[in-house]
């Protein structure tokens, strides 16, 4: 196989979804210096005492503003492997060892290729050869793929489960890893820390017959077909401002939504998604964008939690209150809950083999 770089991107950070995110890249790491003989692993990070200790290259991030773009390059530059398998911290952590061998060694196609978890939201990627200088101007890595393929590469995306796309973002996907039967060990004793009441409700819900399931903000098509077809219940669906993030719109105070039109408070949102659904699972990004407003991670994070202690923001808080009132559960995050989250919950519901005698799903026909 020819030389790998797999490059880990630890942003660090104190609240409960960094130090969780921590966790998550160090478990990844462990799990890549074990994983095959050639890859190489290498940690770009603003907090090199956190990784004493660990087998891997620890690259101090230099002083001064931050720009995804421009460092994934110069430390492309610097290693000039053939192959960089990117990660950024809080993705890739329910990959297997065997599965992130076989990634390390794929080759779907002539050069320039990319592998990529997420074609419109990039969270890791296999890139070979390395990006090239036009991914410096990248402020982020979701637009990563799409990016690479302006820039020529042959873009792969990998099967989509849980695996693959679950990114820690937001306290709402966390609290759905909380039920993992066995979640990443360096992880455990940031989720049990968490309230996993309403996440247990989501993940029942999607066995129960005639039931209903409302899900909004971010959602993709394939996430819309793995419901349709895992889900025992009926599913709702809201899909707004896909792309917000990657296509700059919400930088540039272009987001728009639906449930912002209706000029509704929140707690009257919250009061009509309880009419309709029997539990709610809601990327608050998009609306809280579409308000104009974009609290700091703590604030969201509290929301997310329904913490009103935490909560500084009145929309939020009053968004928070309304969800504690309810009769339902409200699992509320970004887009890494509706996405990658979502997986986890069906993988959750069905797990141990539980089945119901009339859950519809139709045999295929040999065709």
């Amino acid at each position: 196989m020819a030389t790998t770089l797999a490059l880990l991107f630890h942003r660090g950070g104190e609240g409960l979804v960094s130090r969780a995110r921590t966790a998550a890249a160090r478990e990844l790491a462990r799990r890549l210096v074990c994983c095959h003989p050639e890859v190489r692993v290498a940690v770009a990070t603003p907090d090199p005492t956190l990784w004493d200790g660990f087998p891997v290259e620890v690259f101090p991030d230099p002083p001064g503003q931050w720009r995804f773009g421009e460092r994934l390059v110069q430390l492309a530059e610097r290693f000039r492997p053939e192959r960089l398998l990117y990660f950024s911290a809080g993705s890739g952590v329910l990959l297997s060892p065997d599965e992130l061998a076989r990634l390390a060694a794929l080759t779907p196609g002539p050069k320039p290729f990319a592998v990529l978890n997420n074609f419109y939201s990039t969270d890791f990627a296999l890139i070979s050869p390395p990006p090239p200088p036009r991914v410096a101007s990248l402020s982020r890595d979701n637009p990563l793929g799409m990016e690479l393929y302006r820039a020529g590469y042959n873009c792969y995306e990998l099967p989509r489960s849980a695996a693959t796309l679950f990114d820690i973002d937001t306290p709402g996907e966390l609290q759905l890893l909380a039920l993992h039967p066995a979640p990443p060990p360096e992880l455990s004793q940031y989720l049990r820390t968490l309230p996993t009441a309403a996440a247990k409700r989501i993940v029942e819900l999607l066995t129960q017959v005639g039931k209903d399931l409302f899900v909004l903000g971010r959602v993709s098509g394939d996430i819309a077909r793995m419901l349709d077809r895992e889900a025992a219940c009926r599913v709702r669906i809201l899909s707004e401002e896909r792309g917000m993030e990657a296509l700059g719109r919400a930088a540039r105070g272009e987001v728009r939504t639906l449930l912002s039109s209706l000029r509704e408070s929140p707690s009257g949102i919250v009061a009509a998604l309880e009419e309709v659904a029997d539990g709610v699972v809601w990327d608050t990004r998009p609306y809280l964008a579409a308000q104009g407003l974009w609290p700091l991670p703590k604030d969201r994070f509290a929301c997310d939690l329904l913490d009103l202690d935490g909560v500084e923001t009145p929309l939020l808080r009053e968004l928070a209150q309304g969800c504690l009132s309810t009769s339902i559960p409200f699992l509320l995050g970004g887009q890494s809950l509706v996405s990658g989250g979502l997986y986890l919950a069906c993988e959750l519901a069905w797990g141990e083999g539980h089945e119901v005698p009339h859950r519809w799903r139709p045999l295929p026909v040999p065709w």
